[in-house]
């Protein structure tokens, strides 16, 4: 499937910015005084693109006129967001010592045991608790696509005041608890949610978006 495929990579470090670059002006990081520093919720910006409905909003404007426009898109385009690197975290400081630690996270799903006892299981003498379960356990379970945004300003706002769109149904809860800080991360943008024309959609999507911009909803444990 024709798309767009981003890889790079977050840290936590002092004199660097979140992707590992050397800190300059206007650059933002998270501090390595919290030992780990967790993910609530991801959403992603593009700016510049053409056409998009704005999630969230009350749009009563009757008809939508953006397909006029020979640069517009599909008004919903779908992205993934997916680490596929390792997770990496700091050690509770002791004193002024910290370990760097590191994991290899894999997503998988744990299926509820059936009623052993309302199934031929009840009967036999030997059987297996992995034969109760409903499906495979440990399968790998998929990430699913999410909305982005046209613009980062969408994400300002309060959530405990109900404002802004860190909480809502366009922003990817599915990463809850994974590290920030990550090895690799694939921002994947297919073709197939830009326009039918695959090759077209790409076309007008590099001519037009100017920037892709990640917010992070986060936590944090100091530890000390």
């Amino acid at each position: 499937m024709p798309g767009i495929v981003i890889t790079f990579s977050t840290s936590i470090n002092p004199g660097q910015n979140l992707f590992g670059q050397a800190s300059a002006a206007g650059d933002v990081a998270f501090h390595r005084s919290a030992f780990a520093t967790k993910l609530n919720s991801v959403g992603v910006a593009f700016e510049g693109y053409k056409g998009m409905n704005l999630p969230g909003a009350n749009n009563t404007s009757d008809p939508n006129l953006s397909y006029l426009d020979p640069q517009a898109l599909m008004a919903t385009p779908y992205v993934y967001l997916i680490p596929v690197g390792v997770d990496t975290m700091r050690s509770p400081p002791l004193g002024d010592t910290s370990e760097l630690r590191t994991w290899k996270v894999d997503d998988v799903a744990i299926p509820l045991p059936f009623n052993i006892g309302g199934s031929g299981f009840s009967g036999k003498n030997f059987y297996q608790s992995s034969d109760s379960l409903t499906e495979p356990l440990f399968t790998i379970r998929k990430h699913q696509a999410f909305r982005p945004v046209d613009s980062a300003g969408q994400f300002s706002g309060n959530p405990y005041l109900g404002t802004g769109l860190q909480f809502s149904q366009f922003t990817n809860r599915r990463l809850v608890g994974r590290s920030v800080w990550n090895s690799q991360w694939k921002l994947v943008i297919p073709a197939d949610s830009l326009l039918a024309d695959p090759k077209e959609g790409l076309t007008r999507f590099i001519q037009t978006v100017t920037d892709i911009k990640l917010n992070f909803t986060t936590y944090s444990y100091s530890g000390n």
